[in-house]
C-alpha cells in the first residue's frame, strides 16, 4: 500500500541514522577536539566543582497528545531483584497535557532499541494514533521508536511543520520530568510491595501476568484520580485525566492526536521484523512458549477461572501445575 509522504522510504531514511556504525576515534584525538571547542567542560567536571542547579520552569502543551514523555523504570531490574540474569522491567507512556498514563507495560528488556521499537508500535496499534511530540531521555534504545515515530509524522502530519513542532525531543533523565517524576508515584503505590512479594516467592513465570494487571489496574486507577489543583498552571490542574484526556474543549486544549491507519502500522512491523526479529523475539518471557500459555489458559479455565492476585498468585500456580502437567 503506497501511503501518503512515502512512509516506506522515510523510515528508512530515518532507520539508517538510528543504526548507523561509527569507526573508532583515538582517546587523545577526543581530547584535543574537546579542548579546542569545549573547553568549559573540563572545568564542569573537575571533581569537587560545585553543578549548577536545574532551572525550574513551568510545563505548557497545547493539547492531549502534543506530547507524550516515555521512559523505562529499572527498580525491578535485575541488580534490585538478586535473581540472577532475572529483571522485570516497566516502561511507560505518559501524556504532558492530561497528566494520563497512556500505557505502563512490562517488559523483559527496556534497554534495547528492538524491544522498544516493537512497543512504541504497540502504543501506536492500541492507540490509533501517534503524538505531535515524543520526548524520551537519551541512549541507543530510542533508536527504531524515534525512526517510527519521524516516518509517521513525516506520512499522516504533513501540514504540521517539524521546524516549529518537532517530531521527537531527546532530553537528559532529570529533565523529562512528565515520566520522571510520576515513578515515585508509582513506586509508593505500588512498587515497594511487588519487590517485596517477587524477592520472597522467586519465580518470575507466575508473577508476570500476575504485575501486568496491577499494572493496568494501577493505570486506571491514575487515569480517573484527581490531579491536586495548581492556580498558576499553564496546563490543566483539579481535574480527572481521563476526562481531559476525552473532552480536551472543556479545558482550553486542542486534540493534537495524528490518527495512523492499521496498515500503516502492519508495514512498519514487517519491516522492523525483518530488520531486528518479531516482536515475540524481543517482548516475549523466556520459557512462555505459546504451547505453555495455552495449557495455563486451560488449566486456569479448568480450576473455575479462579482470581488470582500477587498474593495469591503462587498458590494459584501451585493448583494450576498438576493439570498443566497433563498437556
Amino acid at each position: 500500500m503506497n501511503f501518503p509522504g512515502g512512509l516506506s522510504s522515510a523510515f528508512c531514511r530515518v532507520a539508517s541514522f538510528a543504526s548507523v556504525e561509527i569507526d573508532e576515534v583515538p582517546r587523545d584525538a577526543v581530547r584535543g577536539i574537546m579542548h579546542d571547542h569545549f573547553d568549559a567542560g573540563f572545568t564542569l567536571r573537575f571533581p569537587g566543582h560545585k553543578k549548577q542547579l536545574i532551572a525550574r520552569v513551568g510545563l505548557s502543551a497545547m493539547g492531549p497528545f502534543h506530547e507524550i514523555c516515555a521512559d523505562g523504570h529499572e527498580k525491578l531490574s535485575a541488580q534490585a531483584l538478586q535473581m540472577g540474569e532475572l529483571a522485570l522491567p516497566i516502561y511507560g507512556h505518559k501524556d504532558k497535557w492530561t497528566d494520563t498514563l497512556v500505557m505502563l507495560e512490562l517488559i523483559p528488556n527496556s534497554r534495547t532499541a528492538a524491544a522498544v521499537g516493537h512497543l512504541f508500535l504497540d502504543f501506536v496499534e492500541e492507540t490509533g494514533c501517534i503524538p505531535i511530540q515524543l520526548t524520551t531521555d537519551k541512549g541507543s534504545k530510542i533508536g527504531w521508536q524515534y525512526a517510527i515515530q519521524c516516518a509517521l509524522r513525516a506520512a499522516f502530519a504533513l501540514d504540521i511543520d517539524p521546524a516549529f513542532y518537532p517530531e521527537y525531543m531527546v532530553l537528559k533523565s532529570v529533565q523529562n520530568t512528565v515520566i520522571e517524576g510520576f515513578w515515585r508515584w508509582l513506586k509508593l503505590k505500588l512498587g515497594l510491595n511487588l519487590k517485596a512479594i517477587i524477592i520472597r516467592d522467586r519465580y518470575f513465570i507466575v508473577f508476570v501476568p500476575t504485575i501486568q494487571h496491577e499494572l493496568d489496574e494501577f493505570r486506571a486507577w491514575w487515569n480517573q484520580h484527581r490531579v491536586c489543583l495548581q492556580a498558576d498552571k499553564n496546563m490543566p490542574s483539579g481535574h480527572v485525566p481521563a476526562h481531559a484526556l476525552e473532552n480536551p474543549s472543556h479545558f482550553g486544549g486542542i486534540d493534537c492526536r495524528i490518527r495512523i491507519p492499521k496498515e500503516a502500522v502492519t508495514e512498519l512491523r514487517g519491516y522492523l521484523t525483518e530488520e531486528v526479529g518479531s516482536r515475540e523475539s524481543h517482548l516475549g518471557w523466556p520459557g512462555v512458549t505459546p504451547e505453555f500459555k495455552a495449557a495455563a489458559e486451560a488449566a486456569w479455565t479448568g480450576l473455575g477461572s479462579p482470581t488470582i492476585s500477587m498474593e495469591s498468585a503462587w498458590h494459584g500456580f501451585e493448583q494450576m501445575s498438576g493439570v498443566i502437567e497433563n498437556y
